[in-house]
């Protein structure tokens, strides 16, 4: 069988390492360090790289964050590298924890990376390779801080419980605890079904059986008679529904010549109606009279749009010589103004020659002023005479627009005039075509009035015939109602008779239960009883099996003669540690025994127990484990360690605060060490082991 050795470990921002590398090997290794220099966090780091966490982790009293260096420097993220080899095969695992994102893991066999990143894939490779998983490691071999005499500070029960607990024997009062409940459930169960079974026999009745047989014979025979005469019915049925059929024939041929000369009647009447409307409207005048009428009206029309024409030809000419009559207004009034200009240029002081600018004389410029002003009164007459032509036009322009509004207004009282004859004339056209359509339809009423007085249908036979044929289908309906009532109470009692049946069998089903329920509860008694004789034969064993152990590792790690063995002696619900005197007396440990004896009790116990429960591990990690010793117990202690314990256990891990526990080691010897005041880092210095 091959054992765990721990070869190295090497420690990135973790905790108080920056960067920290160890070295072990086979027998005790001692890391030595004042509080806070990291030696803890050491064995934390293994731990942690095996299995993903460890006991502080676990409890909660540390975060994984909190790993990570935070003094004197904070770091993003920190690692722990770990060699080992186990039977005969050599792995390395890599573990990284990052403040911000997830945390990674790796794990090589040889070289060959067998499992990562995911953390959860590692710890299930480690616990595959080493053949053991956390709870049994942090039971058997992990000793935490001032822990080492644990069991021995518990009372007897709680130790019992403990012990249990670490043999994994309360399992087995958990088994006990369900089979227990398990067989009562079972009791109750035969018992209720005892109860249910009686009711079902006291209910059951021989003679409500009988009867259910005898009605259900009734109604099926009544069921056959109806079924015979509605046979007999419904041929019945078929030859009145037939008469009735061939009436109804008649009936639709009689109703539709009645419905159809009720319509034409109806639209005789209209028609008649529509006629003599039309005629009151054209006032009883023929169709030749209203074209005469229109005709004239049209000869009108035309000679209007002739006025009208010549008219507008007029205003036309009109219009073109009052446009000359403005023209010539206006240059008059152009001329005069350019007239009196020159007279005020002439008339004023040094006037000059408006042609040559040369200065004038009083004389020339008199005679100037004089034909200026003849021929300036002579435009004004030519304006005064063209303005007056110009107002001519217009008032007959306006009496030429009025006379063609007047013309526009007679056409137009002569278009409607003609509209309306137009629409007259097609109201007289349309009542002459209805006149003949109502001597038509008129004769077609002569028509369909003397069939129907032909005609032969009898209402009061086919009312006869459908009321026959009515009860008849009611009779017959009336019958299939009552079939399937009989039918439905047949199932009814049908299904009573099976329930009956069903019971009868469920009865015989449930003694057959019962018996196997409780032939059951019986085994279950036998296997509560086994469980209770298991329990303590292995708990016997276990026990017998340890301090077989104790017994041995006494012998070789207890320096005296004075106690010669210690045992586990188990008493009702309690565990007492017992030493034996040279005498062969046994006496209990608690307060009798000193420090350092107290100590070689415990170790004994953590040895035993980590040989029992985990024999291929062959290691044992002890923190501060000269709590409330002296210096002589120290001695003794770190003897034993670094002289007898390493032929029991292959791997020991002692991490103290003690200088005096430097010479219990005799595979490693590290000295840790930090200046606390400046936040330092951890600091290793590497001693040799004593041989």
């Amino acid at each position: 069988m091959g054992f765990l050795l721990i070869e190295s470990v090497r420690l990135r921002n973790w905790k108080t390492h920056a960067e920290s590398e160890f070295r072990f090997g086979k027998g005790t290794n001692v890391l030595v360090g004042k509080m806070g220099s990291g030696k803890t966090a050491v064995m934390n780091a293994i731990c942690f790289a095996l299995f993903g966490t460890f006991p502080a982790l676990q409890s909660r009293r540390l975060s994984l964050e909190e790993v990570i260096m935070n003094k004197p420097r904070q770091a993003d993220e920190a690692s722990v590298e770990l060699d080992f080899s186990y039977s005969g095969k050599r792995y390395r695992v890599e573990r990284t924890i990052k403040r911000k994102g997830s945390s990674e893991a790796k794990i090589w066999c040889d070289g060959k990376m067998i499992a990562g990143p995911k953390p959860r894939d590692v710890n299930a490779a480690v616990e595959k390779a080493i053949e053991i998983n956390y709870t049994l490691f942090s039971r058997a071999v992990y000793s935490e801080q001032n822990e080492i005499d644990y069991f021995l500070r518990l009372s007897p029960s709680d130790r019992k419980a403990k012990f249990d607990e670490l043999l994994d024997l309360q399992r087995y009062e958990r088994v006990r605890a369900n089979a227990v409940t398990a067989l009562n459930r079972l009791k109750a169960t035969a018992n209720d079904k005892r109860s249910w079974l009686a009711e079902q026999k006291a209910g059951l009745d021989r003679k409500e059986e009988d009867t259910i047989l005898k009605r259900v014979g009734e109604k099926q025979a009544e069921n056959e008679r109806l079924y015979k005469e509605i046979a007999k019915k419904e041929k019945r049925l078929q030859e009145k529904e037939k008469e009735v059929k061939e009436l109804e024939g008649e009936e639709i041929a009689f109703r539709n010549q009645k419905e159809g000369l009720a319509e034409k009647k109806a639209a005789e009447q209209q028609l008649q109606k529509s006629v003599e409307e039309i005629r009151r409207e054209s006032g009883g005048k023929k169709l030749q009279e209203i074209e005469a009428e229109e005709k004239g009206v049209l000869k009108q029309i035309s000679a209007k749009e002739k006025a009208i024409e010549k008219a507008k030809k007029e205003e036309e000419s009109e219009t073109e010589r009052k446009s000359g009559f403005g023209k010539v207004a206006a240059i008059n009034e152009k001329k005069i103004q350019e007239l009196n200009k020159h007279l005020q240029e002439l008339q004023g002081f040094g006037a000059e020659c408006p042609l040559c600018r040369q200065r004038l004389e009083a004389k020339t410029r008199e005679q100037l002023l004089n034909e200026i002003k003849a021929e300036a009164k002579k435009a004004g007459l030519e304006m005064e005479k063209a303005l007056k032509q110009e107002a001519t036009t217009n008032r007959k322009i306006a009496g030429l627009k009025e006379e063609l509004r007047e013309i526009a207004k007679k056409k137009e009282t002569l278009n409607e005039e003609r509209i309306r004859l137009k629409q007259l004339l097609e109201a007289v056209r349309k009542a002459n075509e209805k006149g003949k359509q109502l001597k038509q339809l008129t004769e077609e009423i002569d028509g369909l009035e003397k069939r129907l007085k032909e005609s032969k249908f009898d209402e009061k036979a086919l009312l006869l015939k459908r009321k026959q044929a009515i009860e008849e289908r009611a009779s017959i309906d009336s019958a299939k109602k009552t079939i399937e009532a009989n039918s439905q109470l047949v199932r009814e009692m049908k299904a009573r008779l099976e329930a009956i049946e069903k019971t009868k069998k469920q009865i015989a089903h449930l003694e057959e239960k019962i018996d196997v329920i409780e032939a059951s509860s019986e085994k279950m008694t036998y296997f509560v009883n086994s469980l209770l004789c298991t329990q303590r034969e292995l708990r016997e064993t276990l026990i017998a099996t340890i301090n077989q152990a104790m017994h041995d590792i006494w012998q070789r790690i207890y320096p005296y003669r004075d106690f010669v063995s210690a045992k586990m002696d188990v008493g009702e619900g309690s565990y007492e540690l017992k030493a034996m005197e040279r005498s062969g007396n046994w006496i209990r440990v608690e307060g009798i025994l000193s420090g350092g004896e107290r100590s070689a009790a415990a170790i004994c116990i953590r040895i035993a127990f980590s040989l029992v429960l985990a024999r291929n591990l062959g290691w044992l990690i002890l923190d501060e484990p000269t709590h409330n010793l002296d210096s002589a117990a120290v001695e003794t202690l770190s003897r034993m360690m670094q002289t007898h314990l390493p032929s029991l256990v292959e791997q020991i891990f002692v991490i103290t605060h003690d200088a005096g526990m430097k010479k219990a080691a005799s595979a490693s010897l590290y000295v840790l060490e930090r200046e606390k005041n400046t936040d330092a880092v951890t600091r290793l210095v590497v001693l040799p082991a004593e041989n």
